[in-house]
């Protein structure tokens, strides 16, 4: 099966204006955001009732829908057909409103009307499983090139984080294959990839430690991640410890206690990234050089 990936580079102006939607203390997404550019073809009819045909590209997709970038203005409640170029998948969608920031085009979230259709040839689990995760990858199996939000454990994700790779069961496959990250080296024309002088490339991430055995499974690591904020914006952190129910990264910035945020773990400009929602519980200076030690509670 042919993925025509983009990274979350090429639209990296439109991520850092990306305003994040209001949070609660729970997560109430019925499945994970993977923030990748995808070209599509919006079909439909404009106010005029003359029929259009718009192409656009994807911020973020989801099992239910997707944000979508279009020049065209769309209306709440418009119904549409949006078309996968170059693979010809196509599914009728709802507008369902007008993402606010700064893009270089209209950005609007939609909602595929036929919940059973997987316009993006993507398995997602169910958020239920999220509890068990420490981190949350769009994984790719190397051997029938399947793509799969996957959770990965405490014995997973330190695998992964010391191999960038892991073996898991290919429910295509029939048994246990190689799972890798979906790395993609092509990015928009004309648009610079901001991100890559802030981390390490996905091959020279700081090697993990080996897993720590406590009570709460933690697992003691050195790896790049991405915090978003709604004021603060994106920020490139360095994550030191990981569990089930959160982590802990150090940074510079000063994040209330309390607020709010999405990060992801592991983040690479490379690759589509996934950002949960989570929570800042905890800050303390002194953790050399200027940094503070932050601890992150994800909202389940």
């Amino acid at each position: 099966m042919a993925n025509h990936l983009g990274n979350e580079s090429g639209t990296s102006a439109a991520a850092q204006g990306h305003a994040l939607l209001p949070l609660l203390d729970k997560n109430h997404r019925l499945s994970e955001r993977v923030f990748l550019t995808l070209p599509v073809r919006v079909f439909g009819a404009g106010k005029q009732g003359a029929d259009f045909v718009e192409d656009g590209q994807t911020l973020d997709v989801s099992r239910q829908g997707a944000a979508i970038m279009v020049e065209r203005e769309l209306s709440a409640g418009q119904i549409v057909k949006i078309q996968r170029v170059a693979v010809g998948k196509e599914a009728m969608a709802r507008v369902v409103c007008r993402i606010a920031g700064k893009f270089g085009g209209n950005l609007f979230g939609l909602v595929l009307l036929d919940p059973e259709v997987n316009l993006w040839d993507i398995a997602f689990p169910s958020v239920a499983d999220a509890g068990k995760a420490v981190l949350r990858a769009l994984l790719r199996c190397i051997a029938c090139g399947r793509l799969a939000v996957s959770y990965l454990s405490e014995f997973e994700a330190d695998l992964f984080l010391r191999h960038h790779c892991v073996s898991r069961i290919c429910r295509h496959c029939g048994g246990w294959t190689t799972w890798t990250r979906p790395y993609s080296h092509t990015s928009e024309p004309g648009i610079p990839d901001e991100q890559d002088s802030l981390h390490p490339a996905p091959g020279h991430l700081l090697a993990p430690g080996t897993q720590n055995q406590r009570a709460h499974d933690r697992v003691q690591v050195e790896a790049v991640g991405c915090v978003r904020h709604p004021v603060l914006g994106n920020e490139v952190v360095l994550v030191r410890d990981l569990a089930r129910g959160g982590l802990s990264f150090y940074s510079a910035s000063n994040y209330p206690e309390g607020s709010h945020v999405e990060i992801a773990v592991p983040y690479t400009s490379k690759a589509p990234n996934i950002y949960a929602p989570a929570r800042i519980v905890s800050s303390r200076k002194g953790a050399g050089k200027g940094l503070i030690a932050y601890g992150v509670t994800y909202l389940l």
